[in-house]
């Protein structure tokens, strides 16, 4: 009883934390205000205290404009990486059309892809060239969410932004980044308990929060390995296949090597 008063106060917290956030993003947004990409960074940091998330880092964000390329296993993955820097991120055109999920994302100026129309691919590579000569942009190179227990293979197509001819020696640089979500009320995540925090599938969003507020205190391990240069002679499948790589020898070594040497 007692958990469920709290879960029911938390899921309160957050939206009334959110509808006070939105107005306010949209109006630093509005007068292009230097604190409008920086302030996204307190409100994730905020939800993910709220859901009683707590992150554990590994290596740095880079310092400088890119890409950075993620496994994706839940919508959490937003609020982990979003309250580590100031980044804008890359998503499927669906998410654009979800009710007030929607309007957050382009309020932290999210850029939409639909895979299903690849003649629209030129124009959003052309979108994000522009903008990483002065932005972090996250990728999720994986098309979708996983179960959380593995890597699925990285789609190359927007990595193709590496082939276009231009000089863009500036702005070349990809970080990898690992995500593992490694513990649930102190205790080590094994594979059955892990989709508690995944979303995948035909999940439904409002019953999968509920369940993460109700689940109790959850540990997630971010690792930022080091930042690749890639010149732009290197085809788009091998810089995909050389991130898929780095990626996956990162999950597998927060998930495994390091709860095994633990116990």
């Amino acid at each position: 009883m007692i958990n469920s008063i709290r879960s029911v106060f938390t899921s309160l917290l957050i939206l009334v934390a959110t509808m006070i956030v939105l107005p306010f993003q949209y109006l630093l947004n509005l007068l292009k205000l230097e604190y409008s990409s920086r302030f996204p960074i307190l409100y994730h940091k905020l939800i993910l205290n709220l859901l009683n998330i707590k992150i554990n880092t590994r290596g740095q964000l880079m310092d400088r404009p890119g890409l950075i390329v993620s496994n994706h296993g839940s919508w959490v993955d937003i609020f982990l990486l979003g309250s580590l820097g100031e980044l804008s991120f890359i998503a499927k055109v669906e998410v654009s059309k979800w009710p007030f999920i929607s309007l957050m994302a382009k309020l932290q100026k999210t850029i939409f892809v639909n895979r299903k129309r690849p003649n629209q691919l030129k124009s959003i590579i052309g979108e994000i060239n522009k903008r990483l000569h002065n932005e972090k942009i996250v990728l999720f190179p994986e098309g979708t969410s996983s179960n959380g227990n593995l890597v699925l293979p990285f789609k190359s197509s927007l990595f193709g932004i590496y082939n276009t001819g231009k000089n863009i020696k500036n702005y070349n640089t990809i970080q990898p980044v690992s995500i593992a979500y490694t513990k649930l009320n102190g205790l080590p995540m094994d594979r059955a308990s892990r989709p508690i925090i995944a979303w995948y599938g035909d999940m439904n969003l409002t019953s999968h929060l509920w369940g993460i507020i109700k689940s109790g205190p959850i540990d997630v391990e971010v690792t930022f390995h080091e930042p690749i240069n890639f010149l732009e002679t290197v085809s788009r499948k091998e810089i995909a296949f050389k991130c898929e790589a780095k990626v996956r020898s990162g999950m597998i070594d927060s998930l495994y090597e390091r709860n095994i040497a633990q116990e």
